[in-house]
């Protein structure tokens, strides 16, 4: 294989093991499976995986430079912020302790540049989707059966602004129009909580559009970086934008994952809402 080995710093949901598979068939691929965020590593897979906690960075250093593996992606939901307390035991950890530390403090944006900072001062190569896997990517045009409506395209446009203004502040990368109005802003809670809080104020009736009204946008934060924390949908995400009784979902095309690609779009023609990359 021509491109050099490549280790995913694999988190929650299937995206890691999507990326890894479709990476398998062009270069070396390791996974660092984090401990406690990796729900369950599947069977048969073709290529080795490791699993670290937080407290064992040192462990993993290791494992990816005996491999030969200098260049990381890093995909994959993070919950949980790391746990310093755990990390006595490993003393090629402890060595890094007060740089990790001084690391993640600030906004979700801050900290993962400061922790790629990091990774590339100890001689690895944080890579992007788009570098590594740009299949994964959505192109522009519509993915469902069922196209937007005007009505949809202005909260579409309205919600792109929205989300453009928001980017200084390091709010989150997804919002809820419904007829000109914003209905919900993700914060920390993240895009699915963000969508279980519009559905909450659709059953109190306090959401005035008709169901089918309205759409989640979501895009990257202008000047994200887009190493990591790329935005992400996928079946979970169709099943809450129908609960939520929008009509369909925008993301941004060249800079946003569809997960799960076949089974979404499948969900979106069954239940007849849209998804679009635009």
């Amino acid at each position: 294989m021509s491109e050099p080995a490549i280790a995913i710093v694999a988190g929650g949901g299937a995206l890691p093991w999507e990326a890894a598979d479709a990476l398998a068939a062009r270069r070396e691929v390791m996974v660092i499976a984090l401990d406690g965020e990796v729900e369950a590593i599947p069977q048969g897979v073709p290529y080795p995986v490791h699993t670290f906690g937080f407290h064992q960075v040192g462990a993993a250093r290791k494992a990816m430079l005996a491999a030969d593996c200098r260049d990381l992606l890093l995909l994959g939901a993070v919950r949980k912020r790391p746990d310093f307390a755990r990390i006595l035991g490993d003393w090629e950890t402890m060595k890094l302790l007060p740089r990790i530390v001084k690391a993640v403090v600030g906004g979700d944006d801050t900290i993962l540049r400061n922790l790629m900072s990091l990774i590339e001062e100890e001689g690895f190569r944080v890579v992007s989707v788009a570098q590594a896997v740009p299949e994964l990517l959505a192109a522009p045009g519509q993915f469902s059966r069922t196209p937007p409506a005007v009505h949809h395209q202005d909260d579409i446009a309205l919600g792109t602004r929205f989300l453009d203004a928001a980017a200084p502040f390091d709010i989150g990368q997804a919002v809820a129009v419904a007829e000109g109005r914003i209905v919900a802003v993700e914060a920390a809670e993240g895009t699915d909580a963000m969508l279980e809080r519009v559905a909450a104020v659709r059953a109190a009736k306090r959401m005035r559009a008709k169901t089918g009204a309205g759409c989640l946008v979501k895009r990257a934060k202008r000047g994200q970086d887009m190493r990591a924390d790329v935005p992400v949908v996928g079946t979970e995400t169709l099943k809450r934008v129908v609960a939520a009784g929008l009509g369909g979902i925008a993301v941004e095309a060249g800079r946003t994952i569809i997960a799960g690609r076949r089974e979404m779009i499948a969900a979106a023609d069954d239940a007849g809402v849209f998804v679009v990359a635009v």
